[in-house]
């Protein structure tokens, strides 16, 4: 009874771990733009009856003793995708979404990714493109994805993405589904084999999207962790002394 208390006791705290540095994470992005915070879904294990064969009067029947719970442990994480607030910075390159989509990047390998970080900047080759030089996506005048390059003195863009009122507008991607994505970095997003549609967002350039971070939520939980990791330490340290008087009492008899 005592070891399983302890090993109870021992996974709850490192749930506790994962949800604090759950909560950090979110904390520590509260700054960086087209941030997505972050839950963790706790759950209980799986219950397991537990008999013996020491009924009776030969000690030969079969007796149940009950159920036996292992604790809780963390069954994935869930994104909410709720728009922050935009925020002027007068910068050409940066750009915001206002309604549900995201920027298409083209990143290494082939590979696609989303984001809503508009955080731009261009390139020397006169690419658009993320801070770490993904190349964003755009759409020609065909309907085929292209790479945007911006040419004339400034990059203009229009409400419906069209850039320097040429043929060719920025790909913005909208999912039903986002419940596969998973995170790369910061705030770029790997679809998990979803497919993606066009979204009807409105650009604003020279803005971008907050975190949708409440700083005093996170800092609310982080404490309410912290009680309950206290409360743990508590718990495993009265069990540890329970099992080294058993232990001392055992080896005096």
């Amino acid at each position: 009874m005592i070891i399983r208390s302890l090993y109870n006791v021992t996974r709850q705290m490192n749930v506790l771990q994962k949800r604090q540095e759950n909560n950090s994470a979110n904390a520590a992005n509260v700054n960086t733009p087209g941030y997505k915070m972050q839950d963790l879904i706790q759950r209980t294990m799986e219950e397991h009856e537990l008999y013996n064969h020491a009924g009776g009067r030969d000690n030969n029947q079969r007796v149940h003793l009950g159920s036996l719970n292992m604790g809780t442990e963390v069954d994935g994480a869930v994104t909410s995708f709720s728009q922050g607030s935009l925020k002027e910075t007068g910068s050409a390159t940066d750009l915001a979404l206002n309604g549900r989509g995201f920027f298409t990047l083209a990143l290494e390998n082939g590979e696609t990714g989303f984001t809503r970080n508009g955080n731009f900047r261009i390139s020397e080759d006169q690419r658009l493109v993320t801070q770490e030089g993904y190349p964003v996506m755009g759409l020609n005048g065909q309907g085929n994805p292209t790479e945007i390059y911006v040419t004339g003195d400034e990059l203009t863009v229009s409400q419906r993405g069209y850039i320097n009122g040429t043929d060719v507008r920025l790909l913005v991607s909208d999912f039903e589904d986002t419940a596969a994505f998973e995170m790369r970095g910061e705030s770029i997003y790997m679809t998990g084999g979803a497919n993606p549609m066009e979204s009807d967002a409105e650009v604003s350039q020279g803005y971008l999207e907050s975190a949708n971070v409440n700083i005093m939520d996170e800092m609310v939980k982080m404490m309410e962790v912290s009680r309950e990791f206290q409360s743990n330490q508590r718990v495993l340290s009265v069990l540890n002394d329970t099992l080294q008087k058993t232990v001392n009492e055992i080896g005096r008899n």
